[in-house]
């Protein structure tokens, strides 16, 4: 199975090398896009940030000289930037609290919320040509290795607002336009690839949100990273939030297939032969608080992203079990 898939599937220092050195070569760019990813990728990770410093400080002079020009997004994100001194700007921080994994990520603080920012009912949309998708022209330098997989033409993009070791999105036939809709036919490829490189790659793992849950993109995508630990939601045997973990992809998706009779939103997380899934709130049907962006696959099993370091400092584990407890189907 090895010798079938990509060189930097087949070990964690070949994943590692690739990343890095795909971040570095992005440097030489001018692109907004492309800059504003690799400071939140290089900010994400200590030994990256030492690392790349220089190099995007030198950059960033560069733009700032420059008439800034690119997507909407960029411009605005840049425009916040200018407003910074990178000098201070600081590297993730990281807290337990009470069983729960806090970590302060202030560039997310940029980040547009996109469809996580939306009005949504039932459980897809039509894919929207016009709007925010991963075909887009400017986007396609933010692809770390594209290729196919299990036979599917399949694009890997650096998250360009990092929370997890090697975040990247996994797009999947982008060509075919599938809106954010887990079919059985996506949901095996999920486990398939989880399963594949996991056996070279200890706690790579593939994470879906719902349409509802929080899914930033109408573009069918899961996101991928790495772990050397399990997540909370996995230390927890009371854990408020209905879930449950499968070993079987076929049971899984039966409980799945329920899920999307009762336009019941859910956020899912694949590892190594196991399937967690997590049953919640639709993102409409509470506010949540102003420390956070909202509960995606990542806060809903436990950890939590705060871009205020007052709330990271103060943050209590009674704040963080009333946060979760909204989500909570009643």
């Amino acid at each position: 199975m090895q010798d079938l898939i990509n060189p930097i599937f087949q070990s964690p220092e070949n994943l590692e090398s690739a990343f890095v050195d795909g971040l570095d070569n992005m440097l030489a760019q001018d692109e907004l896009g492309v800059f504003i990813l690799v400071l939140a990728n290089a900010l994400f990770d200590d030994k990256l940030w030492k690392l790349l410093k220089p190099k995007l400080i030198k950059k960033f002079e560069h733009l700032k000289s420059q008439p800034i020009t690119g997507a909407d997004d960029d411009v605005a994100v840049f425009n916040k930037l200018i407003k910074l001194d990178l000098n201070e700007l600081e590297v993730t921080k990281w807290r337990e609290i009470g069983g729960f994994e806090v970590q302060y990520n202030p560039l997310r603080a940029l980040r547009p919320q996109r469809l996580s920012g939306a009005k949504t009912q039932g459980m897809n949309a039509e894919f929207d040509e016009n709007g925010f998708h991963f075909n887009k022209p400017f986007l396609q330098k933010e692809i770390f290795w594209s290729g196919q997989f299990f036979s599917k033409n399949v694009s890997l993009f650096y998250n360009k607002f990092p929370f997890a070791n090697f975040h990247g999105l996994v797009v999947v036939e982008s060509e075919k336009q599938h809106p954010q809709l887990l079919t059985y036919e996506l949901h095996q490829f999920a486990w398939m690839m989880t399963n594949t490189v996991s056996l070279n790659i200890p706690g790579f793992s593939l994470a879906y949100n719902a349409y509802g849950a929080y899914a930033s993109v109408n573009h069918f995508h899961l996101q991928c990273f790495v772990r050397d630990k399990p997540l909370p939601i996995e230390n927890d045997e009371k854990y408020p939030l209905v879930n449950y973990a499968f070993q079987s992809v076929g049971d899984a998706w039966e409980f799945i297939e329920a899920l999307h009779r009762d336009e019941q939103p859910y956020n899912l997380v694949y590892q190594n032969n196991k399937i967690l899934c997590v049953v919640r709130q639709r993102q409409d049907d509470y506010t949540h608080a102003d420390w956070t962006a909202g509960y995606a696959w990542y806060e809903a099993c436990g950890g939590v992203s705060t871009f205020d370091l007052d709330s990271f400092n103060n943050l209590k584990e009674l704040d963080l079990k009333e946060e979760l407890l909204k989500l909570k189907i009643t």
